[in-house]
């Protein structure tokens, strides 16, 4: 052998041992940084896209409230409706029944149409009530209801159930739709009128929208998500199905702790943790990487095979370690630009999650190549994409109804517990003399007159968890007091209350009010005078030496005079109706007087007036015209009954105190009975105004009483009932 040959022999030998020990060292090394890269661009993915899904799904849910919001603000205003969009539950028959229900249609459909169209996921949207009554926007389903299915009860359903239960918006398990036969989730929410819950509004999601739609995220092409909820139940799988299963079969989910390998990641999915584990499934092992999406109280967990994210890095490592045995200087320029060449991308990719996370939308990954590194960056890109249009939607519906919100001419508030408020239109401004941010800078309740009215405010929205036309003093900056109905719902986010409200100044109206009552009682009292004077002379007139006609004609215009001092009597008692201020009277001592003054009268007509008292504490909740209640029933019975006992009784039951005035006169004719305290209805030999029992009957229900006349084979009976002190 040639020394040549030796010292190259020996050259090869000195420099190949340290440079392959170099070149493996380095392969090593670059292989643990591209994984630890690649595992932390993958978590980053899967974070950003869990939050643009709770943004979707958010969106969905809002866009439901608000259609509620819509529904319930014009329920009852409808004036039209259409069959071919309406199912009674349970089986198709009895529309007759809910007429009134079904022209809330008209206000009904105007939602689903504005839903479905600023919303392409929403696949169905319909309105179940309590009574039966379904609202559903695709009539095709009604029809197939009507023709295939006959019996359908939307009350039995799940997401009708469960908004029915939790009072507030839920989603669905996941369901057969009787609509298209396939798995659906339903988004629902409880409807109320006054406060009354009246039936469940709900939007339809396929499964197969939420699969393709929504969770559209891959690596490489390869990978599948899941959305699980706080109780490990898998809400979207790749492998659901409807299954040939009818509507009415139910679907049985899935749940992580029972499945081999998942359920090594079901306590850090419950308790609402983002990373990722490595897990064995049956197809390998594989990545699960998971993040809360708070909307549905659930995770998003991505499964992607550990080998996708592996490949490229070992046919890297074993192309280097090929090209060292080959030539050691080699093996360490390529590694070194092949780490460059695998590490800055993610870096690049690092760093624009960052940036999204800022908040700047506008950051975008700039990645060539058709690597696995490059489809993340294209998939980052598109999610970047997606949250920009997510994010100018929402801005879009938030201008719009601040528009509503700013142009309103009544003033709408929001406002923390304490008084703080948070936000106020112009009608506030306007309304109150200060700018918005001298508003925003007050207490609530140093704009009450009477800082008590606050206190009594916040006690009565704490009972019911609304108020509405609550009538309160406010003061301006100016110190002026104005008169204000105050509207407003208690919003309870987390451990926060906040109230929400509308306030509407009634000033004008109140003192419009006073000047009608003002000018009513000069008339009144005008008129009263100018009779009283004509009364005068007609009894003048009377006195003198008359024919028979002519005093026939003199008792003619006297008698309708008085009847006409009577009907201003009566006027000035519908004044003192309106007006009312209860208080605390003796009932016992009322129908004393009224007894007393009518006893005189009752015996001329041979009418004897019996009164049975077995009440022991006779205080009721009324006030002094209660003994023209009891003198105009009393009146009636002598004058117009032909009667002989007038029969009175007063007992306590439970907390009320009832009073029963019977005669056995000739009774109240059939035709006139269901209409006896209507307005002007009165006997036919009656000469008075038919004003008498219509004011007893405003009367007793100005108390919170009420009135009725009772069957009697014999005679009218009176039933009058009264809240006891």
């Amino acid at each position: 052998m040639k020394l040549r040959t030796k010292i190259l022999l020996l050259l090869l030998i000195i420099s190949l041992i340290p440079m392959l020990s170099i070149s493996y060292l380095l392969t090593q090394k670059n292989y643990e940084d591209v994984k630890e890269k690649t595992e932390i661009g993958l978590l980053n993915l899967v974070e950003s896209k869990a939050e643009y899904y709770d943004e979707e799904l958010k969106t969905i849910r809002l866009d439901l409230e608000t259609t509620a919001n819509f529904i319930e603000w014009n329920w009852g205003k409808g004036k039209y409706y259409n069959l071919s969009y309406i199912w009674i539950s349970p089986n198709g028959t009895g529309y007759e029944k809910f007429v009134e229900d079904m022209k809330n249609f008209e206000y009904v459909m105007q939602a689903f149409e504005v839903a479905i169209q600023e919303n392409d996921k929403i696949n169905l949207a319909f309105l179940g009530l309590e009574n039966g009554v379904n609202f559903i926007s695709n009539p095709k389903l009604v029809e197939k209801l009507q023709k295939e299915i006959k019996y359908f009860d939307h009350r039995e359903r799940i997401w009708y159930k469960l908004a029915k239960e939790k009072n507030g918006t839920v989603w669905s398990p996941l369901y057969i739709d009787v609509n298209t036969g396939e798995l659906v989730t339903t988004v629902s929410t409880p409807i109320h009128i006054n406060k009354k819950f009246i039936g469940v509004l709900g939007f339809d999601i396929l499964l197969e929208t939420i699969k393709h739609d929504i969770l559209d995220i891959k690596f490489a092409g390869a990978g599948y998500p899941l959305l699980v909820d706080n109780k490990g139940f898998i809400f979207v799988h790749p492998e659901y199905t409807a299954g040939g299963k009818k509507w009415n079969e139910s679907f049985k989910e899935k749940n992580i702790f029972n499945l081999t390998g998942l359920c090594k990641i079901g306590n850090e999915i419950i308790n609402g943790s983002t990373g990722f584990e490595i897990i064995k499934l049956p197809e390998g092992k594989c990545y699960a990487v998971y993040s809360p999406i708070n909307e549905i109280n659930g995770s998003l967990v991505f499964i992607l095979p550990e080998k996708v994210v592996l490949q490229s890095i070992g046919e890297m490592k074993e192309k280097m370690l090929f090209a060292a045995l080959i030539i050691a200087v080699a093996i360490i320029i390529i590694s070194i630009i092949f780490s460059t060449h695998i590490v800055r991308p993610l870096e690049k990719l690092q760093r624009a999650t960052r940036e999204i996370a800022k908040g700047n939308l506008s950051y975008r990954v700039n990645v060539e190549g058709k690597d696995e590194v490059a489809d993340l960056a294209k998939d980052f890109n598109k999610m970047a994409d997606e949250l920009a249009i997510s994010r100018r939607a929402l801005k879009e519906s938030e201008e719009k109804y601040r528009g509503i919100f700013e142009k309103s001419t009544d003033v709408i508030y929001i406002s923390t517990e304490d008084g703080r408020l948070i936000d106020i239109n112009e009608a506030g401004e306007k309304l109150f003399g200060y700018t918005k941010e001298e508003l925003l800078n007050m207490n609530v309740g140093n704009l009450y007159a009477d800082k008590n009215d606050r206190i009594r405010f916040q006690e009565a929205i704490k009972g019911k968890g609304y108020v509405k036309d609550y009538e309160v003093k406010l003061k301006r900056k100016d110190g002026k007091v104005i008169d204000c109905l105050l509207s407003s719902t208690m919003i309870k986010k987390g451990d926060k209350i906040y109230y929400q409200g509308i306030i509407r100044d009634i000033t004008p109206m109140k003192e419009a009010k006073k000047q009608v009552e003002m000018y009513n009682s000069l008339l009144r009292h005008d008129i009263s005078n100018r009779n009283q004077i004509s009364i005068g002379c007609l009894e003048l007139l009377k006195e003198t030496n008359l024919n028979e006609e002519q005093k026939k004609l003199v008792e003619k215009a006297y008698e309708h005079l008085l009847q006409s001092q009577q009907l201003l009597q009566k006027l000035s008692i519908i004044n003192k109706v309106e007006r009312v201020e209860r208080k605390k009277v003796d009932v016992d001592e009322m129908l004393f007087r009224s007894i007393e003054k009518y006893e005189e009268m009752a015996k001329e007509k041979g009418i004897k007036i019996n009164y049975e008292k077995k009440a022991k504490d006779t205080c009721v909740i009324a006030d002094d015209l209660l003994e023209n209640v009891f003198s105009n029933i009393l009146e009636n019975a002598i004058v117009h009954s032909g009667c002989n006992n007038i029969n009175i009784k007063l007992d306590e039951r439970n907390d009320e105190m009832v009073i029963e005035i019977k005669d056995d006169g000739r009774g109240i004719p059939k035709e006139i009975r269901d209409k006896i305290f209507e307005w002007g209805i009165k006997g036919k030999e009656s000469k008075g105004s038919g004003l008498g029992l219509h004011l007893v009957k405003r009367i007793i229900e100005s108390y919170g009483g009420k009135i009725t006349l009772k069957e009697a084979e014999k005679g009218a009976t009176f039933e009058i009932r009264l809240q006891k002190c």
